[in-house]
């Protein structure tokens, strides 16, 4: 993450909803690369910046995010993990399904 403050700035610029829809695409991300055996150090990026996003995320009162958010730390500085790579890959996607939920970006979409 070349400049977290700027990456800080757009994140907060958009609602709630926006910011956690972006969460939880950045999750379903870290699935898919952790999937595809991406680069090891591109993935721990993503984490880094998950974390970030997800520090950010505190003022919409959803207080299972600094748990998640413990979590991907905890993977990050144990990554590379070979043994676990599915496991998290599952973790991934299981958060951001939880996220795009708390979202409410899917009852948006299909309420029109």
């Amino acid at each position: 993450m070349k400049d977290l403050k700027r990456i800080h700035e757009r994140f907060i610029r958009d609602g709630s909803s926006v910011r956690l829809g972006n969460l939880a695409s950045d999750l379903l991300r870290l699935n898919k690369w952790i999937l595809m055996k991406h680069n090891d150090q591109a993935v721990v990026d993503l984490m880094r910046k998950i974390a970030w996003l997800m520090e950010w995320s505190g003022a919409t009162g959803i207080a299972e995010l600094a748990d998640m958010q413990r979590e991907i730390c905890r993977w990050r500085r144990s990554w590379p993990a070979e043994e676990a790579r599915h496991t998290l890959a599952v973790r991934a996607f299981q958060m951001s399904n939880r996220v795009l939920k708390w979202s409410g970006l899917l009852n948006q979409t299909t309420s029109h």
